[in-house]
């Protein structure tokens, strides 16, 4: 089971590529607050996401949240995928550094959208080239990523081939 957050949510629904969750994980979940942040009328790949949201699972928003973002500094979106992904002993799929940390020090399992490429390459859902054009199209359409990061990833997706 995975919990996603909308910093990965967005950046692969701007690519088209929110299937590779799907091909990934048997159960897919996450909270209202994150619901709601990727939810905007007007917004890039919004119509994407709320098709792939509709075949999820989305959970109340832990009423701790507000106390735990306050805590860590984090918002409380961020704060609900946390709790909902340490409840369930699930993997957290997200894009942020800084939730990242947090989740980390909370014990949660945590997945960048690159450790998902990845795995689909590995596993045989996409191919080394595909997935590093996916790669290639995430950057080139806004996600945040290191360029030392971006080039080991490459490495790492030509080591696996085709």
């Amino acid at each position: 089971m995975v919990v996603v957050d909308s910093s990965a949510l967005i950046p692969l629904a701007w690519v088209g590529r929110l299937d590779l969750i799907s091909a990934t994980f048997d159960e897919i979940r996450t909270t209202e607050a994150v619901r709601a942040e990727v939810l905007i009328e007007g917004k890039r790949g919004t119509a994407a996401l709320e098709a792939f949201l509709e075949d999820g699972s989305i959970s109340e928003t832990p009423p701790e949240a507000a106390d735990v973002a306050s805590l860590e500094g984090v918002a409380v979106a961020d704060a609900s995928v946390i709790l909902l992904a340490g409840d369930d002993d699930s993997i957290l799929l997200a894009n942020d550094k800084g939730l990242i940390d947090v989740a980390r020090t909370h014990g949660v399992d945590c997945w960048w959208v690159t450790t998902l490429l990845l795995k689909c390459a590995k596993d045989g859902t996409v191919s080394a080239t595909e997935a590093s054009g996916v790669l290639y199209d995430l950057v080139d359409q806004g996600m945040n990523l290191h360029p030392k990061v971006y080039a080991q990833v490459q490495q790492k997706l030509e080591e696996l081939g085709d």
